[in-house]
């Protein structure tokens, strides 16, 4: 009989880490996996504000660290993608640009 309580407890105790389970999400394709993909994820810190973990310098920095950069538009007031390689430009966001961590905080 203890050990159903003690089980259950520990059920209980984990619980929330099932939850709060993370998930990657890319904006641009649509996808949606748990293992966290090949290029740089986005977080927000508490301000809303995005920044990417560079695993190369192993620190996190506030511009993406891959070859393409977002830049703002003052004519047109809305971001372009620069690929600082090819000098290519393109309104449309790069796919892996596009990827964020997702943390189910509510257990939905």
């Amino acid at each position: 009989m203890r050990f159903i309580f003690v089980l259950a407890a520990l059920l209980l105790a984990l619980l929330p880490l099932v939850n709060a389970a993370d998930f990657f999400y890319n904006d641009v394709t649509g996808t949606a996996q748990w293992e966290e993909p090949d290029f740089p994820v986005s977080y927000e810190d508490d301000e809303g504000r995005k920044y990417w973990f560079d695993k190369s310098k192993d620190e996190s920095v506030w511009e993406y660290p891959g070859k393409w950069t977002e830049v703002h538009s003052e004519e047109h007031g809305q971001p372009y993608y620069f690929n600082k390689e090819t000098k290519e430009s393109t309104w449309e966001q790069p796919e892996e640009t596009a990827w964020r961590r997702v943390v189910n905080k509510d257990g939905e």
